[in-house]
């Protein structure tokens, strides 16, 4: 059976020359040169540190390594790690004299190339990639000055699998040379409590051990520490090599009373299961589905692909049925039916059957369920001893019918009468969660979000085991993150996005054209998404060969220039916070949003033209700033204008009055300061300044300020390489634009003084999830839809949903003329 492994980490240090340009070394000494004893080929490394923050078997481990050159020329140090294929590189670093060059998660080749370009060029560079049959391994050089410092970190996550009955972290220990700090820390919480404990080593003592080690553990916190001092590393009492050179592992257990554990944070659910000797209980399961029209497409397919995994986990001796909800209520058979072979061959015939409509009358639909379920116990049509369930699969809110939230609590409450659990699976971001899991906590169930870009049968196992389960103390959990900061916050969210990958990746072995391309594509934008170094991603960290034209571009304001501060650009990446003032930017297809804070509202548009076509977004003739944007189509764009995707691939950012041009394009930055051209990569973290300007890139970020008082910002949005229709696009935002001219026009710019807007008569619309309203803007009079974009600039992945009235036909109405006058020859 697979458990988990911690790295194996051996540290190679190489005596060969790095490159020209590194300073003599400050530690010269008079006569004979001494070293420090651990020092290797001029190379001390004098700390290394394992950091593990274990929560609900989910490892989030950081190893940090810091090395010194000793020696009076340069010398390269390569630092190599070994981990099991379960486990996903998340974060890699390099600290160089203070300055910390960021690893970068790219599709594989991008990734490659890009290595292979820096080492073109003489740079120093890392690729951290999966290579070999059953390790992941990879190997960073770094040239290090004679003197200086480095710094590697190394962050990998990984889902701890049970193991003769413990679960079971395992430590290969190789520093090969005495090292002054060595620690290994690990903190565990664990919300069902931890049973057992227990660390060993195999290359050390049990009498050295009991020194080095300490262990403990209380209720649902437990703590190991190992950190051998220098003689206790020693393979001898007077020997300058390491002993150790072994196994060091970490078990433990959880405690079973209960059977099941439910965790959820921030909205995300895990469900672990493990009952011990229990027969198997039959279980009548009434499914309560929504077919409602906002079910269409991605959500009901999923829906389809849960059903039909659990119909295969049903045994002879279940009953079920299934009532689907749209504005009314149908169901597949009058009554719960056994799940015969037969009846299971009709269900998958029905499921696959199933299509979308209408509203949405999820009490009604609850209702007829609940109201099976207990006909069937009161009519005997069901085992005595039985378990009975309801499942209700759903994307929104309540449109039909009984509507008000707090009435289907009441009267679902009611009909269960605490007879059996309900559990509730809503789709996608949009639902009102709170509504869906309130009403299945008061009814001893709980409620699970199913996400878009995953398999939601994946996300649907163990519910065919539901006869258990176990109320968490989450007040106390939270308690426990915030005392001992056990683990990242969203570590649920990105334990399910682990076990999606992983699930992909073994589907994917065995499918064949284009099932096998789409799971491919699924399972890259998961793994880029999430930051996940897998089979389809590497990482690569690049060094510039010389800092000094870094330094010399980012320390331009003047000729005596000192220290230079905190930037505009620096500040709003590293402490942003939601802007006061109205802000406007353009992302997607592409989407252009006004946001008015005073109104609490937003209006947005879309611009539908063909790829080529230049728009002019800013244009200020009294700053002399500019912005246009050239629109970049899908590979396989539709002939009709209505289905075809666009986004903006090109931007161009001018000021006339300081001869200043950026072009942005979805591979580089090229900025032209005086004619003199300069060009960056996505994956540079650089910051230009000089009087009046300062422009800062930071992965799949970049911020503009001129001055105090105009602020832009772009958002790279990668999507994977050979993804069959989409490409990488950009979206543009700005987020402060007070010191801008009244003349300021464009179809962003016309937008940035004061207007006024009035909405009325809110009424359905054609699409039941969407209402129509009447807009007063501008002197027109407009039909608008509700609708709903994503705000980008905090996470590039993610986003944050923006609601909006939609205003169609190009903005007509809204915009100033029509859309036709915005369009230009060129981006300058």
């Amino acid at each position: 059976m697979a458990f988990a492994w911690w790295p194996c980490l051996i540290l190679a240090l190489l005596s060969s020359l790095a490159a020209s340009g590194f300073p003599r070394s400050p530690f010269r000494l008079l006569g004979k040169r001494s070293l420090p004893e651990g020092v290797a080929n001029g190379i001390e490394v004098y700390s290394t540190k394992i950091n593990s923050k274990v929560t609900s078997r989910f490892a989030h481990n950081v190893v940090t390594m810091r090395a010194v050159n000793r020696a009076d020329t340069a010398k390269e140090v390569s630092f190599d790690v070994e981990l099991p294929k379960t486990a996903f590189i998340t974060n890699f670093t390099l600290t160089i004299d203070g300055v910390t060059y960021p690893g970068n998660v790219k599709e594989k080749e991008v990734a490659k190339k890009q290595y292979e370009k820096a080492v073109s060029q003489g740079k120093t560079a890392g690729l951290v990639k999966a290579s070999g049959r059953k390790l992941e391994k990879f190997t960073v050089s770094v040239n290090v000055a004679a003197g200086s410092k480095v710094t590697f970190e190394l962050t990998y996550e990984e889902l701890l699998k049970r193991h003769k009955g413990k679960y079971e972290m395992y430590l290969k220990v190789q520093p090969k040379q005495l090292v002054k700090h060595f620690e290994i820390e690990v903190d565990i919480f664990e919300p069902q409590g931890i049973s057992m404990l227990d660390a060993e080593a195999s290359f050390i003592t049990n009498d050295l051990l009991g020194s080095a080690l300490t262990k403990s553990f209380s209720g649902k916190k437990g703590h190991v520490s190992f950190k051998p001092s220098l003689d206790q590393q020693r393979s001898c009492p007077t020997c300058t090599d390491s002993l150790l050179n072994g196994d060091f592992t970490i078990t433990y257990d959880v405690n079973r009373e209960s059977p099941g554990n439910v965790q959820i944070v921030n909205g995300y659910f895990v469900h672990f299961f493990a009952p011990q000797g229990l027969p198997v209980v039959p279980k009548n399961v009434a499914f309560v589905i929504d077919i409602s029209g906002s079910m269409a497409g991605r959500k009901l397919e999923q829906t389809k692909e849960a059903l039909l995994r659990i119909l295969e986990d049903m045994q002879e001796e279940d009953y079920l049925n299934f009532i689907l909800f749209s504005g009314d209520v149908s169901t597949w058979k009058e009554h719960l039916v056994q799940a015969t072979p037969e009846n299971l061959q009709e269900a998958r015939t029905f499921v696959k059957s199933m299509e979308d409509k209408g509203m949405t009358n999820i009490n009604d639909g609850l209702l007829r369920g609940i109201s099976m379920l207990n006909k069937a116990r009161e009519e005997h049509r069901i085992p005595e001893r039985s378990t009975s369930i309801v499942i209700m699969l759903t994307d929104g809110d309540a449109n039909v019918g009984e509507s008000r939230p707090e009435k289907i609590q009441e009267n679902v409450r009611n009909a269960i009468g605490g007879k059996f659990p309900l559990y509730n699976l809503g789709f996608g971001n949009n639902l009102n969660y709170n509504f869906l899991e309130n009403m299945a906590l008061e009814n001893h169930g709980f409620a699970r979000r199913i996400y878009e870009d995953s398999d939601a049968d994946l996300q649907l196992q163990a519910t065919n085991d539901l006869t258990f389960t176990e109320e968490v103390d989450m007040k106390e959990m939270e308690k426990a993150l915030q005392e001992r900061d056990y683990i990242f916050g969203n570590y649920i969210e990105r334990l399910w996005a682990y076990l999606t990958i992983e699930q992909l990746l073994e589907k994917r072995k065995n499918a064949h054209g284009e099932e096998k391309e789409n799971l491919t594509a699924r399972a890259l934008d998961l793994s880029l998404k999430y930051h996940f170094v897998t089979p389809l991603t590497s990482m690569v960290v690049t060094k510039p060969e010389d800092n000094e034209d870094e330094r010399a571009i980012a320390d331009k304001p003047g000729e005596d220039a000192e220290a230079t501060p905190v930037s505009p650009a620096m500040s709003y990446l590293t402490s942003y916070q939601p802007p006061q003032n109205p802000y406007y930017y353009v992302d997607g297809d592409p989407h252009f949003i006004i946001q008015i804070p005073e109104k609490d509202d937003a209006l947005c548009f879309n611009i539908d033209e063909a790829p080529g076509t230049v728009l002019r977004l800013i244009q200020d003739a009294v700053t002399g700033l500019t912005v246009n944007g050239q629109i970049t189509g899908d590979k396989r764009g539709s002939p009709d204008s209505k289905t075809r995707k666009t986004y903006f691939g090109k931007l161009g950012i001018a000021n006339a009055q300081m001869d200043f041009q950026v072009e942005v394009t979805t591979e580089k930055i090229t900025l032209w300061n005086r004619a003199v051209p300069s060009t960056f990569s996505w994956l540079d973290t650089v910051t230009v300044t000089q009087d009046g300007l300062s422009m800062m890139i930071n992965r799949k970020n970049m911020v503009v300020s001129f001055g105090d008082g105009v602020t832009f910002v772009v958002v790279l949005h990668q999507v994977w390489k050979k993804h069959p229709v989409h490409r990488d696009f950009l979206g543009f935002y700005v987020v402060d634009s007070h010191r801008m001219s009244a003349q300021t026009h464009g179809l962003l710019g016309q937008f940035f003084q004061p207007f006024d807007f009035k909405v009325s008569d809110i009424r359905p619309g054609s699409d039941p999830t969407k209402p129509d309203a009447t807009l007063v803007v501008k002197n027109h009079q407009l039909i608008v839809t509700r609708g709903s974009q994503k705000d980008y600039r905090k996470d590039a992945s993610i986003g944050t949903k923006v609601v909006c009235w939609f205003v169609h036909n190009n903005g007509e109405g809204l915009i100033d003329g029509v859309h036709t006058d915005y369009i230009v020859p060129n981006l300058f």
